[in-house]
């Protein structure tokens, strides 16, 4: 019981927070861009609370280390299906490969790895960190899955709608194929979490996924119809992602963590 109203709880205080971070983001159009990365920590402000009311002295947000083999599968997992889906995609549409990074700085490309990881772990902390597994001990693992995966993408809706977060496509098209890459990308994330025990896994693979496709991928992939078959919004990324989580799932004993 205590379960379902610590979660109730988190889920009270993240879209409570996210939603005063939407307002202003929305309302202030691009002088409040960098609303974008506070919002982006209100799963982990919410995760913090409801330990404090529930939880109090337990570690409960995966904050332990784990077997190297999960840290390099979260840094090799995103670059899988990434680069399998923009590879296909610059083969089969021809031109598309502009050969362009995000920045010709070096110094730039490495300073932007500990944003990515910082931003990425605003949300996993509350989200694999915390809500994933208090799912998972009220739930079936699986169910725990796909619930924390819709409630992750629905949460990204508002600036999707709003034309603020991956508005190269038409919202009736972006919003369902978002969610599919979303409930695939978040099995994959739930996997490592509850096999490693640790919610660094989750942390760094959200981070790789962000960094290889906006940082590295999308700036190298000429625009046009790309966001329609790659990157967030793209179906090919979408099968490439839904096929590993499905190997995964089917490969991978998963087990409830504490």
């Amino acid at each position: 019981m205590k379960g379902k109203k610590a979660i109730t709880l988190f889920l009270i205080i993240t879209f409570i927070l996210s939603g005063i971070c939407y307002y202003i983001r929305i309302a202030g159009g691009e002088s409040a861009a960098g609303m974008t990365s506070i919002l982006m920590f209100c799963p982990a402000i919410a995760a913090f609370i409801v330990q404090i009311v529930y939880y109090h002295g337990v570690k409960i947000l995966g904050w332990c280390r784990c077997k190297f083999i999960y840290i390099a599968a979260a840094v090799l997992i995103p670059f899988l299906y990434l680069g399998l889906s923009y590879g296909a995609f610059w083969i089969t549409a021809g031109r598309m490969f502009n050969g362009s990074l995000f920045t010709d700085s070096v110094g730039t490309l490495l300073l932007l790895i500990p944003s990515s990881l910082l931003t990425a772990a605003g949300e996993e902390i509350g989200w694999r960190g915390f809500l994933l597994p208090k799912m998972a001990e009220v739930w079936h693992v699986k169910t725990a899955f796909l619930l924390s995966g819709l409630i992750w993408a629905v949460w990204h809706f508002p600036l999707m709608i709003a034309g603020l977060y991956q508005a190269d496509t038409p919202v009736w098209y972006q919003l369902p194929v978002f969610t599919i890459e979303i409930l695939a990308v978040a099995a994959i994330l739930g996997i490592l979490r509850l096999k490693s025990q640790s919610v660094w896994p989750a942390i760094l693979l959200h981070a790789a996924h962000n960094y290889f496709d906006q940082i590295i991928f999308s700036p190298l992939t000429g625009n046009g119809i790309s966001h329609y078959f790659v990157g967030e919004t793209g179906i090919i990324t979408a099968a490439f992602a839904c096929l590993i989580a499905f190997l995964l799932i089917k490969r991978t004993a998963i087990t409830k963590v504490s």
